[in-house]
């Protein structure tokens, strides 16, 4: 078939999922079940492993490309574990649970925060750790040369592993904090949140609040067909309502999601914006009271702050790729437990065992979770002023053709 090989890139498959006076859409439900027919070929050949995990975003798109992309799985034989709409980072938690049980993979449809014109997937090797470039790459050659192996077709069940989810992050968090912090976090205690009309708003005010979190939330209708900013943290202008209502309101932190649950922004009781930077320093800053001179990974375009700062606890700030894809396994290879990016992307490594490899999640909710309970104990402002800060540029994007 005719493939548009542009939208295969380095981390995932995203493009215009809908038809517009430009042209024609490029990723359609007949592209997204042979993806699917493809991804199947990819995990037989992984052990083999025949069962994935399958869920997606809120745009009008997804349920199609689910509905291809869950056939073109089953007709490579591989059982589908449906979660319907559901954010990335549960996604992936869920893939990697399952994976103890029995090797899974997963995909997953979402554009996180592009235009709502456009629609993407994401892949999973088995365990939840995504797909490399090459990958990829692999996976595009795969369906131009239309060679697949027969296989007994796959079964389907649905599955909500949200309950699940929300046991073990407060589990975790209890590992990682004083038990009585959690039992003295009181519904007193105010937070607001922005998922953007995104797929975050249906984890992140249920974690929060089975953590005893008051939580008033904004944009927080999945269904909402014209969302009044792009659901994306990394920018400034898209805090700006969220910093307004945290005012209004009266709450003592707030934060924002970008379209698929796995990048966050963060607003103090002030409604002050804090730079991812800031936010990067401060876990940073929690990670390593209880993990004394351990490494921390950052990317290229974290700032010196965060370098001096990681340094002045006794860490070491480490290198690694740009790109979560990449930046995971780096983090894996090197023994590394938490890392951010300029991006808003923070990450945490989770179990291992011989059952259950390795996962580094990029889990937005999760990483709101530790910063209200941090607030709980001091507020956001004075921790985010204590911080050492130095002029950076943000992201800036140049627009050219693919």
């Amino acid at each position: 078939m005719a493939l548009p090989r542009e939208i295969f890139r380095a981390y995932d498959i995203r493009g215009r999922a809908l038809a517009n006076a430009d042209g024609d859409a490029l990723l359609t439900p007949s592209l997204a079940y042979q993806i699917g027919r493809a991804y199947a070929a990819h995990l037989q050949q992984r052990g083999p492993v025949t069962q994935a995990v399958l869920g997606g975003d809120q745009r009008r798109t997804t349920p199609a490309l689910l509905a291809a992309a869950a056939d073109g799985l089953r007709a490579g034989g591989v059982d589908v574990l449906q979660l319907g709409r559901t954010p990335t980072p549960l996604a992936s938690w869920a893939a990697w649970q399952r994976h103890a049980q029995r090797p899974c993979g997963g995909l997953i449809v979402t554009a996180s925060h592009n235009p709502p014109a456009d629609n993407g997937v994401k892949l999973l090797e088995p365990g939840g750790m995504p797909l490399k470039p090459a990958a990829i790459q692999a996976l595009a050659d795969r369906i131009e040369q239309g060679q697949y192996s027969p296989a007994p077709a796959g079964s389907v069940e649905a599955w909500d592993p949200q309950p699940a989810y929300l046991a073990d992050l407060i589990n975790d968090l209890i590992k990682l904090f004083d038990v009585k912090q959690l039992d003295h976090l009181q519904s007193a205690f105010a937070v607001a949140v922005d998922p953007g009309n995104g797929v975050a708003s249906l984890t992140a005010a249920p974690a929060l609040r089975a953590m005893g979190a008051t939580v008033q939330a904004i944009n927080d209708d999945p269904d909402e067909p014209d969302p009044p900013h792009p659901a994306d943290p990394q920018h400034a202008d898209n805090m700006v309502p969220l910093a307004a209502f945290v005012q209004a309101t009266g709450a003592q932190a707030g934060f924002a999601f970008d379209g698929d649950g796995d990048r966050l922004g963060v607003v103090d009781h002030c409604g002050r914006r804090a730079a991812p930077d800031q936010v990067l320093a401060l876990l940073a800053q929690e990670f390593l009271a209880t993990h004394p001179a351990a490494a921390v990974q950052v990317d290229v375009k974290t700032s010196q702050a965060v370098l001096e700062h990681v340094a002045q606890l006794g860490g070491t700030a480490v290198f690694g790729p740009v790109g979560h894809s990449l930046g995971k396994y780096a983090m894996v290879e090197r023994g590394i437990d938490f890392g951010g990016e300029a991006s808003t992307h923070y990450y945490y490594r989770l179990g291992g065992s011989p059952q259950q490899p390795p996962f580094i999640a990029d889990d937005a909710v999760r990483t709101a979770c530790r910063l209200t309970l941090l607030a709980a104990q001091t507020p956001l402002a004075p921790l985010l002023d204590a911080l050492p800060r130095y002029p950076i540029s943000p992201e800036v994007k140049i627009a050219c053709p693919d």
